[in-house]
């Protein structure tokens, strides 16, 4: 009799077990305690630590009002700071984006503008190091005057700095690459670099498509009502890129807003998923070479809506990722990915997270609370913004941070991969690859820390590749911890990781 009421009892709990893993992730909302629940005319959201006190703080970009600068006190409450940080920036704000582009160890800040007045002007904020920064945009030649839409950073030379390319919109606009130049000015290459073309463009980001250490570039495109094809170009690895768009199957000539590149059937590459405002959405599959195929409808990610903020990150901490995106037609989408590259919509599991009748912007994921899950903050148009906290709460997590020296220091367009312990870099004990990267989405920066959901019961070696080609294998790694990596020291070169 005891032998049947415990397995009676066991076949009871594994059905408990079942039925609350079948569901992925829980959310809770905690905008109000959070002390984020910002009701401007808001377009984006970039996260940073600005104080280098180990968690990541928030800024928010309003169209038409003032932007609003939120430190966070390392267990996801915020106190808004933006006043006396002096980074209130007013008018038509759009895609911030940060990046340390002087490697002085603080991350400064810029600002795309609407181009509503002629007086208007992108900003660019140096970082102080006392919590305020100075605008420095003019002196450094990055005052665009363009509609920039969203901006984001990556060193596409590979000369341990931070470049800006503003992706424009409107008539006539044409987009910029501002190379840096290492003083803390910039000259605009985008004639000679091969990415000047006159566009409706409203996002762009990099990633390496084709795995030859070089930082590639995606631009998104549309207008109303036909559409625009997207551009990919190809870094050439000498300063130059080339239109790749249409031989790489690409050019997807919808109403785009807004793309993310991700590894999501773990095979070693960043494939793309496409967020379309007219239009279905795009998913394509990443040959290794960059070559794309577009595998929307089998991937289930091809919905029809008004689509703008797509964000990925693995929720559950099953090995592979997953991804939200915001819509400004019906509700918002939370796909789960059954670890091939499949995704199912589990956004009833968390219906606060639909956001319904809500025109939704730029959407993150990025851990808050230093607890290892990685929560979602939503931007949203005049109303309240929202912070959902994953309330995923084990182990089974690993979050890698990157420092470049030879590299620019935050590692920007390094990568992180993982391995089962004792077989780093063979394929058959691949778990998974993160790339570190600045704008990305829809007007969104994450954190500039790599995340991985991983068993607890077992340790991992990890594979960081940096900017410059250099290699660091950390091996027996533990999960439930963030760990940093730094990038080995050139002799003569000064360390600024002290």
């Amino acid at each position: 009799m005891k032998v049947r009421s415990l397995f009676l009892f066991s076949l009871v709990t594994l059905f408990l077990i079942s039925a609350l893993t079948s569901f992925g992730a829980t959310f809770t909302d905690i905008t109000m305690e959070a002390g984020v629940g910002d009701r401007g005319s808001a377009k984006g959201a970039a996260w940073a630590d600005i104080d280098n006190d180990g968690d990541l703080d928030l800024y928010l970009s309003n169209k038409g009002g003032a932007n609003r600068l939120f430190r966070n006190d390392g267990q996801g409450k915020f106190t808004d700071i933006t006043d006396r940080a002096g980074v209130a920036d007013t008018g038509f704000c759009m895609g911030s984006v940060f990046g340390d582009i002087n490697n002085d160890g603080y991350i400064d800040l810029y600002v795309p503008k609407g181009g509503r007045y002629e007086i208007e002007a992108n900003r660019l904020f140096l970082n102080n190091g006392d919590g305020t920064f100075k605008d420095i945009s003019k002196a450094a030649g990055v005052d665009c005057r363009e509609f920039t839409y969203g901006a984001t950073m990556a060193d596409y030379d590979n000369d341990g700095y931070l470049d800006i390319y503003c992706s424009n919109y409107g008539v006539g606009a044409p987009n910029v690459l501002y190379r840096n130049n290492g003083d803390q000015t910039f000259s605009d290459v985008s004639e000679e670099a091969g990415v000047k073309y006159r566009s409706w463009s409203w996002s762009s980001t990099f990633c390496d498509i084709d795995n030859d250490g070089d930082q590639d570039l995606y631009v998104v495109n549309g207008r109303y009502p036909a559409g625009e094809p997207n551009k990919l170009f190809r870094n050439n690895g000498d300063g130059t890129f080339s239109d790749i768009s249409k031989e790489s199957g690409t050019a997807d000539d919808n109403w785009g807003l807004g793309a993310c590149f991700a590894d999501v059937d773990n095979d070693g590459d960043f494939d793309l998923f496409v967020s379309n405002y007219v239009g279905e959405n795009k998913f394509y599959l990443n040959d290794g070479q960059g070559n794309f195929t577009d595998n929307s409808v089998k991937a289930n990610l091809a919905d029809d809506g008004w689509g703008k903020g797509p964000t990925f990150a693995d929720i559950d901490h099953d090995g592979d990722l997953d991804l939200y995106e915001g819509d400004c037609k019906v509700a918002n989408q939370l796909y789960e990915n059954d670890g091939h590259g499949v995704f199912k919509n589990i956004i009833e599991t968390n219906p606060a997270m639909k956001c319904e009748t809500v025109r939704s912007k730029a959407s993150t994921f990025c851990d808050i609370d230093n607890d290892g899950d990685l929560d979602l903050y939503v931007v949203n148009w005049n109303t309240r913004n929202r912070l959902f906290r994953n309330e995923q709460n084990d182990n089974n997590w690993l979050q890698v941070e990157l420092v470049g020296t030879e590299s620019n220091l935050s590692a920007v367009g390094g990568t992180v991969r993982i391995y089962e312990r004792g077989h780093a870099k063979e394929p058959a004990f691949f778990k998974g690859i993160r790339y570190v990267v600045t704008g990305t989405g829809f007007c969104a920066m994450p954190g500039l820390i790599t995340h991985f959901g991983l068993s607890s019961a077992k340790t991992y070696d990890v594979v960081a590749t940096f900017p410059s080609g250099h290699e660091v294998i950390r091996e027996n790694v533990k999960t439930g911890q963030k760990i940093k990596i730094t990038e080995p020291m050139l002799v003569g070169r000064l360390d600024l990781t002290k």
